[in-house]
């Protein structure tokens, strides 16, 4: 099981810090499927860059543009002859050759520093937040879906784990003038003439709650207009909010938010004092929830207006260790899937409790699985990590009650530490996000299959730092990095291809060019 706890990080509004970032694109020219774009460099003499995500209450102070200056012998600086095209050909072209695409795990010699390549991503910002937000839920709303047009805006709710009690809030945020970044490296005059690649900081607007003790976990149900919070609580409670009101606060500035709306709608106390941190909605508003006693209790509301639930106080009980996450079916509504320390995969029907679990895939990792998610486009397939660092895919259909121990359909070995976060892409069945506590945030893309020169022409790319060489499985499609400690990951649900992450360093938020 995944430490949950972290730690305070930079105060918001101070600004994200200059992240170590870098990408890995295996999504090249349509006849090199398989051809790693060079996005992770190392670069003896560059500065790390990214994205910065501003406060829209404090200004920043912007950086200086830098003069690169030689040194004599002697140290004294000697300006570059600006009419010495020659000279300054040759420069660029040795500077060049000092980058090389990076692999994590590659050593980095004395001097050298990872440099974001904004080429890899049509948009990168990241923000600071006051207290670590270890979960967050990406909130719906009345922009439309499917847009791709530059700038985006987004809304997303967080919880803190501050370092006491009484200074926990829910944190209902809105992302502004995301604007396209994939031009920042170039020079002026190199720039298309295009009002999406303006250089204006993006906006951050919030609304708070108070919340009675840190969050573990976050989930909204995704309804614009019953947008449901509810908050695992590390007191052993959840706690379920009605954010709307909060919502439309932001389109009328200086509006009060009401009395009633700074309260829960309702707090699930069937698991005692024992905290938890699996969670998920049903299409329907039905919320399930697991805790660390093995234990897994639903949650029903009465009726559309949200006003009211009924907790179930009678448990599913099946697992044996603590429960790490929950998954409701995206094709049968009274189905779910849970996963646990206890290192299996189970699933469960609401209707028949009494009988416990349906299907057991006992054994599908070696160590505590820590995440599922099931595929909304393709019902039958189901991913999980593990704290190995190891990931799976799984064909439901192949599971019978007397089947036993499965075989995954697909499994990776990628990531150097625990797996914390699995979604699959929402518009993309075969495309799949993984984050890991090495740091890494990667893409899937499972359809991948190369033929034997395909095969030939990918293990020659994968060339790292000094010469290494480094197995890298074809259907990797791309390294964020720049996170420490990353705890969780959400496709934007209106916004093709873009994603979210936070970690103990603050938030990401980001479209890359490989999806």
């Amino acid at each position: 099981m995944v430490k949950r706890q972290g730690s305070s990080v930079a105060t918001a509004g101070s600004g994200a810090e200059r992240a170590k970032a870098a990408a890995v694109s295996a999504k090249g020219a349509a006849d090199q499927p398989s051809r790693v774009a060079d996005s992770n460099q190392m670069d003896v003499d560059g500065d790390t860059a990214m994205g910065e995500f501003e406060d829209a209450f404090e200004d920043e102070i912007e950086e200086e543009d830098v003069v690169e200056r030689e040194e004599d012998s002697d140290g004294v600086e000697v300006m570059g002859d600006d009419d010495d095209d020659d000279e300054e050909e040759e420069t660029e072209e040795a500077a060049e050759k000092k980058r090389q695409v990076y692999l994590p795990g590659d050593e980095l010699a004395e001097g050298e520093t990872l440099q974001v390549d904004n080429s890899a991503y049509h948009m990168l910002h990241s923000m600071s937040v006051s207290w670590p937000c270890l979960s967050f839920d990406f909130v719906p709303d009345n922009l439309g879906g499917s847009r791709t047009a530059f700038p985006h805006t987004m809304y997303a709710v967080a919880g803190t784990q501050a370092d006491r009690s009484y200074l926990n809030q829910v944190i209902l945020m809105r992302w502004s003038q995301l604007h396209r970044t994939i031009h920042d490296d170039l020079d002026d005059e190199e720039k298309d003439d295009d009002a999406n690649d303006l250089d204006e900081d993006p906006v951050l607007e919030t609304k708070t709650l108070r919340h009675p003790g840190g969050v573990n976990r976050v989930r909204t149900l995704q309804s614009y207009q019953s947008p449901l919070t509810a908050t695992w609580a590390d007191s052993g409670k959840v706690h379920i909010w009605d954010i709307k009101k909060l919502m439309d606060a932001f389109e009328n500035p200086g509006a009060q938010v009401p009395a009633a709306a700074q309260q829960p709608l309702f707090t699930v106390a069937s698991h005692g004092s024992t905290e938890g941190y699996a969670m998920d909605w049903s299409a329907d508003g039905r919320l399930l929830t697991g805790d660390c006693a093995n234990r897994i209790h639903l949650t029903t509301r009465r009726n559309d207006s949200g006003a009211s639930f009924v907790a179930d106080r009678s448990a599913f009980r099946g697992h044996t260790a603590s429960v790490e996450d929950l998954q409701w079916s995206p094709e049968e509504a009274s189905v779910f899937a849970s996963c646990s320390v206890d290192q299996t995969i189970k699933i469960w029907d609401v209707r028949a409790k009494s009988r416990g679990f349906a299907l057991e895939v006992p054994g599908a990792h070696d160590a505590d699985i820590n995440v599922i998610s099931w595929n909304r486009k393709s019902s039958y397939l189901l991913a999980s990590g593990g704290d190995s660092g190891d990931f799976k895919v799984w064909d439901m259909r192949k599971w019978t009650a007397a089947s036993g121990r499965a075989t995954p359909a697909a499994e990776f070995k990628w990531h150097r530490k625990a797996v914390t976060s699995i979604e699959w892409c929402p518009t993309d069945e075969s495309v799949l996000a993984v984050a890991g506590a090495d740091n890494q945030l990667t893409l899937w893309d499972l359809a991948v299959e190369l033929d034997a020169e395909e095969e030939a022409r990918h293990r020659e790319a994968m060339v790292g730092a000094g010469g290494s060489r480094r197995e890298v499985p074809a259907q990797l499609l791309f390294i964020h990095q720049g996170q420490d400690n990353i705890k969780e990951l959400h496709w934007h649900p209106q916004v093709p291809g873009a994603l979210a992450s936070t970690a103990a360093s603050g938030f990401n938020v980001f479209k890359t060019i490989s999806v």
